[in-house]
């Protein structure tokens, strides 16, 4: 089971996936924390993990697809992961993410941080692309990945996530 903590925003968005306890269950990726974002008028979720501020955005989100929200997370999560070559299988982060379960806000501030941070950086390169298809969001996401953070020693997300699941895979 993965644990997805949200922003007031995303909590108004999507009430009916919102459960009220936490059960801390931890996993090899932690917790991850999410938003979201509007990118070219289109609705999108930002997802950060806590351990690695690895990003994921899922790109022209609806309401409807709601029910279908794990697997949206797990499809685009794989193909982020695949677009920065960073190797792995599909199966491996079926079986290491599990079940989502989303809770309201932890209020982590340095979670929030990075995420008001990542939301302001797209905002600042989005202006480089003329058309938003998946291949740009995923573009976008990959440069998110390459900023260093001082909490993180100065490295990279991309860097720490491969770390993680290179050490998960052995």
């Amino acid at each position: 089971m993965t644990e997805i903590f949200t922003t007031k925003k995303l909590e108004q968005l999507i009430k009916k996936r919102i459960d009220n306890r936490t059960q801390t269950v931890e996993n090899i990726f932690g917790k991850w924390n999410a938003s979201v974002l509007y990118i070219a008028r289109k609705k999108c979720l930002i997802f950060v993990n806590s351990k690695s501020f690895y990003s994921v955005i899922i790109p022209r989100f609806s309401t409807t697809e709601l029910d279908k929200i794990h697997l949206l997370f797990l499809e685009n999560f794989y193909a982020q992961l695949d677009f920065e070559k960073i190797k792995t299988d599909a199966e491996f982060l079926v079986d290491n993410i599990g079940e989502l379960k989303f809770y309201s806000t932890d209020n982590d501030k340095k979670m929030t941080g990075i995420i008001n941070y990542n939301i302001s950086k797209i905002e600042y390169l989005k202006y480089e692309y003329e058309i938003f298809n998946s291949s740009v969001i995923r573009e976008l996401t990959e440069k998110l990945n390459l900023t260093p953070f001082k909490q993180l020693n100065w490295s990279l997300p991309k860097e720490i996530m491969n770390d993680i699941i290179e050490k998960a895979s052995v």
